[in-house]
């Protein structure tokens, strides 16, 4: 399939995969956040830049996980979130450190396919001390996926 006339070396430098691989195979050899989200990556213009750490985690099969923020002081949490190999349900929630308070439902839980929005930007102005909850639900999948996201803290704007 690759011309006879390159050496095993340089043949060795190749990788092809298919479209539903694509994605995790550049995250295997490029940092996420400097692949454009339209290949897999979080890198796009707008709040978040390469600079911006990421943080991996791996989602097991037939389970759900909660990644929480806290926050101690009035800011606008602002996060992006991207599964490789998508199709699992995605919440958050922030829940008020106070006993008296209510949790407040930032996005409500709904499953997401990869086709449909490939990186989930999402912020919430917080007013009190407590966190932001996210959830992702892999329970109606048998394979594991890797769960990237990242955050940032700015001063509320006063509008």
């Amino acid at each position: 399939m690759i011309s006879p006339f390159l050496t095993q070396r340089t043949r060795s430098k190749f990788v092809v995969v298919g479209p539903s691989k694509s994605a995790e195979t550049l995250i295997r050899y490029i940092a996420v956040e400097q692949i454009p989200v339209k290949y897999g990556g979080l890198s796009k213009d707008g709040e978040f830049g390469p600079a911006d750490a990421v943080t991996e985690i791996t989602v097991k099969p037939a389970a759900k996980h909660t990644v929480e923020f806290p926050v101690t002081e009035t800011c606008l949490l602002t996060w992006e979130v991207r599964v490789a190999g998508w199709d699992v349900g995605y919440g958050a929630e922030f829940v008020p450190s106070a006993e008296d308070s209510y949790t407040v439902i930032i996005q409500k839980a709904r499953k997401v396919a990869a086709t449909e929005e490939p990186v989930v930007c999402s912020s919430f102005k917080i007013g009190e001390p407590g966190k932001v909850v996210l959830t992702i639900d892999n329970s109606t999948s048998k394979k594991k996926k890797k769960l990237f996201y990242r955050l940032k803290t700015n001063p509320p704007s006063s509008d």
